[in-house]
């Protein structure tokens, strides 16, 4: 470690006086700037010299303060300043003030004690930043420990419930994800998929998938009751559920019911944008489109169901309104069309998804369900 010491020519008469004492200690050699010279610096992570401006008046430390050289200066005077003058400049970041009246030992004590602060700060930067380093690592294991429970939540990739083909794939714009999927039989008669998008992303969002998790278990065992008889009043259990626990948190969410044994559709949708698709064998796509609040808003909404035959080799698809972020155009109907046009163009789900991620860029959460009739 060394020190540097600049001086301003602002007042020649002093600042001649200040280098011939420097000299005469034996500090080295001492540099002139002028005031229109001043260095703009940026703070350094691991300062590792102490660069001093010796200036002489309160207007020397404001340019110095303009010129970002914070806690770098020292304050030159014939004699001890005024307490107001003192105020002033430790203000702008003055860490000293030397008089010339000091003696010689005093003076290089005076510089020393400088010097041993600078190296103290240093330490204490280098341990501060040692110790965000160590956060850091600490939290990202953590994170990635989290997504793998996260996945571990979710259900198996192609998983075949009699003759429905179900599949997922989801995309965390950072290491935990907003974005849920889960699918699962309802009794023997029945097939319950849905897809939730929770608001934000990261680990607030993420926590929120586990109570999702908890209410796939639930809806299973609760399914038949009168008041869990269709998706709509399914979702105004889970908005009751989110509001009664003050999460803090709106989700949007499709939930869909297959009757296996009519092979029709039953579904429901709160604020799921963009809305879920039906494509049939031929390339034919229906728009499942519904209004719907938010779940965990409002104590008031009321979700209705809607249904719709699924015919042999069609097959649901339902997004997460991060795949909008993957698409061109900047309108949001341009979007839309956007899409159907990448389904169009698209060999079946798992292609469809290759091609969006391909263009994911991590602004949000993305996921795709997918629930394809094969027999």
């Amino acid at each position: 470690m060394s020190i540097s010491l600049a001086v301003l020519n602002t007042n020649t008469e002093l600042a001649d006086a200040f280098v011939q004492k420097i000299e005469r200690i034996g500090f080295g050699s001492v540099s002139q700037i002028s005031a229109e010279n001043l260095p703009l610096h940026e703070p350094l992570a691991k300062p590792q010299n102490l660069e001093l401006v010796a200036c002489f008046s309160v207007e020397d430390l404001q340019q110095c303060a303009d010129a970002n050289l914070l806690n770098c200066c020292v304050l030159i005077s014939h004699e001890l300043p005024s307490a107001q003058i003192l105020h002033a400049a430790f203000a702008l970041g003055c860490i000293d003030c030397w008089p010339l009246q000091l003696g010689d030992d005093d003076l290089l004590q005076r510089i020393a004690h400088v010097e041993n602060r600078f190296k103290q700060t240093v330490r204490q930067l280098e341990e501060s930043s040692q110790r965000l380093v160590d956060m850091q690592f600490e939290l990202e294991q953590d994170q990635l420990l989290g997504q793998q429970i996260q996945r571990g939540m979710l259900p198996k990739q192609d998983k075949t419930i009699d003759r429905f083909l179900c599949s997922r794939w989801l995309a965390p714009s950072l290491i935990l994800s907003g974005d849920f999927v889960d699918y699962f039989p309802l009794q023997d008669k029945y097939l319950a998929c849905f897809l939730a998008d929770v608001a934000g992303h990261g680990a607030s969002s993420a926590l929120l998938t586990v109570q999702l998790k908890n209410i796939s278990w639930r809806l299973q065992q609760k399914f038949g009751n009168p008041s869990f008889n269709s998706p709509g009043a399914m979702l105004g259990w889970i908005n009751a559920t989110l509001i009664e626990q003050s999460i803090e948190k709106h989700v949007a969410m499709f939930l869909g019911i297959i009757d296996k044994e009519t092979n029709v559709l039953h579904y429901s949708t709160g604020a799921q944008f963009p809305p879920a698709l039906l494509v049939n064998d031929q390339g034919g796509i229906s728009v499942l489109e519904q209004s719907g609040k938010p779940l965990g808003l409002f104590p008031d909404a009321h979700y209705h169901s809607d249904s719709i035959e699924i015919p042999t080799g069609a097959q649901l698809l339902v997004f997460s309104d991060g795949v909008l972020d993957c698409l061109t155009p900047t309108d949001l109907a341009e979007k839309e069309a956007a899409l159907l046009q990448a389904i169009e163009q698209s060999d079946g789900a798992a292609s469809l998804w290759d091609m969006l991620r391909a263009q994911f860029e991590g602004v949000d959460d993305m996921s795709l369900m997918a629930v394809k009739r094969i027999s």
